[in-house]
């Protein structure tokens, strides 16, 4: 196998160009990094797109589990599979200290017209959340949680961002995501309610409790901006209002930590 040492490479500027929202929207692709990621890609390689993956020996070899990966990667068919030299690695990716080696995969088209009609078990709905670790957090508690699919609305920010990608620890392989704009929202939030959905928004302003919630029905949970809380044009598609129950000292939770408390309530519930 060659080594890749030129960052004109096309291969090479594609990744490069996976660091910017608006070629990874174009392009329908992301990157994942990282020893134990990439072989839960491997693991995974016949459910997903592998576009590429992309290594550097020089950086892998150091990485606690890295050279088993190389013979892995040396040993894999089917796969597309390109080496860099350390440089142009680095000059790819983003991260300050890469541990040398990427996958570059295709974003799943999602059907969702068909897909509402199909779903049982609970979703979650994300409006305008911003933060790069709540979006890492929710998604992996989405996963641990047993929630089908996260919607998000447009202006949320970009779960396929390298750094959310990242802070998901590879959990982002195993949700459904999609991205609706509001006119779009609204009509399948009408769908999901026609199928017995019930919408139901976490707010400050509400005397219900997380206790007070039906769990044998189907929800979907609202979480919204950091700071704002979730937007007005959301919270009409509310059927109900809830709060998590705390004390007096503090004023609201981290949306990450409550996503986590709703997520494991409704979990907890419904396997009772």
């Amino acid at each position: 196998m060659d080594i890749i040492t030129s960052k004109t490479n096309n291969k090479v500027k594609f990744l490069k160009s996976l660091n910017d929202k608006k070629t990874r929207q174009k392009n329908k692709a992301y990157y994942l990094e990282g020893v134990k990621v990439i072989n839960e890609v491997l693991d995974k390689k016949e459910a997903i797109d592998i576009m590429f993956i992309a290594y550097s020996k020089t950086i892998l070899e150091k990485v606690k589990g890295g050279v088993t990966l190389i013979k892995r990667l040396n040993n894999t068919k089917n796969i597309n599979i390109i080496l860099l030299d350390e440089k142009t690695f680095k000059y790819a990716v983003d991260t300050v200290t890469p541990q040398g080696v990427v996958a570059v995969i295709k974003i799943k088209e999602i059907d969702l017209k068909s897909l509402t009609k199909k779903l049982t078990k609970n979703v979650l709905l994300l409006d305008k959340i911003q933060d790069s670790g709540n979006l890492g957090t929710i998604i992996r508690s989405a996963v641990a949680f047993d929630i089908d699919l996260i919607i998000c609305t447009k202006n949320t920010a970009d779960v396929y961002s390298p750094k959310v990608v990242r802070s998901t620890m590879s959990a982002i392989l195993k949700e459904k995501i999609i991205y609706l704009d509001d006119e779009y929202l609204n009509k399948i939030i009408y769908n999901f309610k026609e199928n017995g959905y019930v919408v139901t928004g976490l707010f400050l302003d509400t005397d219900k409790n997380i206790k007070d919630i039906n769990f044998n029905k189907k929800h979907i949970f609202v979480l919204g901006n950091e700071a704002n809380g979730i937007s007005d044009e959301v919270e009409k598609l509310c059927d109900e209002k809830i709060k998590i129950e705390m004390t007096d000292n503090i004023e609201s939770l981290n949306v990450g930590i409550a996503t986590g408390i709703i997520l494991y309530e409704q979990f907890k519930n419904k396997n009772n």
